[in-house]
């Protein structure tokens, strides 16, 4: 994997909020509010005609085609009509294009903001839930629809980078193949994923031609949360946390897998000292060649955490992530069958229990099933855990499947995450899983075969 190390440049002027484009006047503004301003602090305005702004206040009523304007110090928390929340950050230029919610049937909801400039969080309502196919944000190089999410964007004129808190996003580059006049998700093939499960790495567009690029946690430093930091006064993510920037790290490597993967100091430093390898890892040769791999945190296998970059092979691409393991596929375009059922087999796994202390415990899988319908992108699985002297974990996830062939989990046992994918012609999958428990985490990583 090439190394990304892009540097911030701070193209903002301070009199952002001094300069206007094409605005609407306030007479064109819809009659009814789609939401309510809950917080602002510093320099926030709204455009009235080309030549004003009118400065924006807690308790201030926002309507559809309204143009929100940051300066140098300026937060807007705006509360909507459905329930959603959006967070407009210092030196942004945010426009709420379309906002229509239907509370009797929010499955006709409609959606659609546009970050022209700066950096905007956003958490959807039951209009985005019910709706996805018709939830757009749109920057001037990139299309982000949503799964049920909450994440955050910074665009600049030739850069848009987006990191996600929970749920899952597809990012597009804008154009013939994509145009900004669409709702939802543009599905294409210049189109990627990015799941909660990465949430701490970020996708990267520079230009409306080559597909958005995963750029690794060791290399975040451009994340929008750290040029762009969250107040206190925003609500915490789904996690239980506050959406606060993560700290960096470097890499790590599977001694039984031999690939290297990146992650999130923050996830993965206090395990440096306290990680004990099980005594006898239970390897599985694999039933044929695999074309799904994973590996573990350099810190997780005894290893230094220190500078050494990714070694990557040429062929291979970071999918999936959590705080023990990463996974990587096959590069290159997926194909997902439009038909067919399939039933797939165990073919190798690891799992773990975590304690408190952060060591870990080996666990073996048994009880397994994956299925998968392609004519209609959906998943099915479940396993069980065992760990000698607990309790075994039942882990059971369904959902959709992307037309890149990545796991969209909606419907799992409680406290449970699942992220996956298939491989490059779809005769293989594997997901990454981890449930908490009473007795702490339980986390693993699998490949299926057909």
């Amino acid at each position: 994997m090439q190394n990304f190390f892009f540097h911030f440049k701070k193209n903002l002027a301070a009199s952002l909020i001094a300069v206007s484009a094409f605005v609407l006047p306030q007479s064109a503004f819809a009659s009814d509010a789609v939401g309510t301003v809950s917080f602002v602090v510093g320099d926030a305005s709204s455009p009235i005609d080309a030549k004003a702004n009118q400065v924006i206040a807690r308790g201030d009523k926002l309507q559809a085609g309204q143009v929100i304007l940051t300066g140098s110090n300026g937060h807007v928390h705006i509360k909507m009509i459905d329930g959603a929340f959006v967070s407009i950050r210092p030196m942004s230029r945010f426009r709420i294009e379309e906002y229509k919610y239907d509370a009797v049937e929010p499955k006709n909801s409609r959606i659609k903001f546009v970050l022209e400039q700066g950096t905007a969080r956003s958490i959807t309502g039951k209009a985005g839930e019910a709706s996805k196919q018709s939830y757009r944000l749109n920057t001037p190089l990139a299309a982000i629809g949503i799964r049920g999410t909450d994440f955050v964007v910074h665009t600049e004129r030739d850069v848009t980078r987006v990191v996600v808190q929970s749920g899952a996003i597809v990012m597009t580059p804008l154009n013939e193949n994509c145009l900004s006049s669409a709702f939802g998700p543009c599905n294409n093939s210049t189109a990627r994923v990015l799941t909660a499960a990465m949430r701490d790495a970020y996708l990267e567009l520079r230009n409306k031609k080559d597909a958005p690029v995963l750029v690794p946690a060791e290399k975040s430093l451009n994340s929008p949360n750290l040029i762009s930091p969250p107040r206190p006064e925003e609500p915490v993510t789904e996690r239980g946390e506050k959406s606060a920037p993560p700290a960096v790290s470097n890499i790590s490597q599977d001694t039984n897998q031999a690939v290297t993967v990146t992650t999130i100091k923050t996830q993965i430093d206090s395990l440096a000292n306290t990680v004990k390898p099980p005594e006898k890892p239970v390897v599985v040769e694999p039933v044929v060649p695999a074309k799904i791999w994973w590996g573990r945190w350099e810190p997780v296998v005894g290893g230094s955490g220190n500078t050494s970059n990714p070694a990557l092979a040429p062929d291979r691409e970071v999918t999936m992530s959590n705080v023990v393991f990463g996974m990587l596929r096959e590069k290159g375009d997926t194909y997902v069958p439009n038909e067919g059922v399939a039933k797939f087999k165990l073919a190798d796994s690891e799992s773990y229990l975590m304690a408190a202390d952060k060591t870990l415990t080996a666990g073996r899988i048994s009880d397994t099933s994956l299925v998968i319908d392609f004519g209609n992108r959906k998943f099915d699985t479940s396993l069980v855990v065992n760990v000698n002297g607990f309790t075994p974990t039942e882990i059971r996830a369904a959902g959709d499947i992307s037309f890149q062939g990545v796991f969209m989990s909606e419907i799992t046992t409680p406290d449970t995450i699942v992220a996956g994918s298939l491989s490059k012609n779809s005769d293989q999958a594997g997901y990454l899983f981890q449930r908490n428990t009473a007795n702490g985490l339980i986390i693993g990583a699998t490949r299926w075969i057909q």
